[in-house]
């Protein structure tokens, strides 16, 4: 891509949304963690009634937002491995509140008034979420342009699980023959990646069938900050920054020499340290960077 055609990042943000939409991708991964840290600031007792509202609004702010973006397919996760392994006395409701947020009178209501569908990926495995999963299907519009696929992933291994036992009863010879199997539609698969904390990536939040080039973005900012400025500056790095590959490998290399200090002394993206329990980026001049 021509530099000189970059608007800069200033222009991008404060620009038309027309010209973000242009280029945002098809179909992205969101996954916000640390709500709970978030409801705490926020003076609200994590797994509360309150709790549980506040969290399900939050989360359809956040899907409003990203679709007036520009994006068609947000892949977010409704019940993580980490989840089920939790230990307090609202991980026995946990099935329960997930089909409220998803699929209880107000998220149903909200999906219509916003013209969104929702799924849930797999979600024919689950004995607890049938009935959740069968009312998105039936009272969520199948002819919609913007869909929520929810992902629910009780152990690491469900998912491979159940792509062993589609593979076995179908004849799968492409992606997208697994993907109709798993999911009963082809899904447009993701290309951008925006989750919060620890750079990590599981099976249980990023479906392995409904990845691309994958490009991945991780906010230290707890629970639902996210912000359309904050959004487009990610989908500016995304579609402008990150277009670095060039056909011709050889004066790329040699273009390198001009920051020949940058890389040779650069970070190591991932490193950190723990701020009470919790784990958080070390700063460039940590003692954690000592060679």
């Amino acid at each position: 891509m021509n530099e000189e055609l970059f608007p800069t990042r200033a222009e991008f943000i404060a620009g038309p949304l027309a010209e973000v939409q242009k280029v945002a991708p098809t179909t992205m991964i969101y996954a916000p963690g640390g709500t709970r840290r978030s409801a705490v600031f926020a003076g609200i007792e994590p797994w509360s009634e309150q709790y549980m509202r506040w969290a399900r609004q939050s989360t359809f702010d956040a899907f409003e937002l990203i679709f007036r973006q520009g994006i068609r397919h947000i892949i977010t996760t409704a019940i993580s491995p980490g989840n089920t392994q939790e230990s307090n006395r609202y991980s026995e409701k946990l099935y329960a509140m997930a089909d409220w947020i998803l699929a209880g009178e107000e998220s149903l209501t909200q999906y219509s008034q916003n013209g969104w569908r929702a799924r849930i990926l797999g979600g024919g495995h689950i004995p607890e979420l049938r009935a959740t999963a069968q009312r998105l299907c039936e009272q969520t519009n199948p002819q919609a342009k913007r869909t929520i696929w929810w992902t629910v992933e009780p152990n690491h291994d469900a998912f491979w699980q159940h792509l062993l036992t589609a593979a076995a009863t179908n004849r799968l010879r492409t992606r997208e023959d697994a993907v109709r199997a798993l999911y009963g539609e082809v899904i447009p698969p993701a290309t951008l990646y925006l989750a919060f904390g620890k750079p990590t990536v599981s099976t249980a939040i990023v479906p392995p069938l409904l990845c691309d080039n994958l490009q991945c973005y991780w906010s230290q900012q707890v629970g639902y900050s996210l912000t359309e400025h904050q959004l487009r500056t990610i989908l500016y790095d995304y579609a402008y920054l990150r277009r670095t590959w060039r056909t011709d490998k050889l004066d790329r290399a040699y273009a390198g020499i001009a920051h020949q200090e940058a890389w040779e002394t650069g970070p190591i993206l991932g490193l950190g340290m723990q701020l009470g329990p919790f784990w958080y980026p070390a700063p460039m001049h940590s003692s954690a960077w000592a060679g």
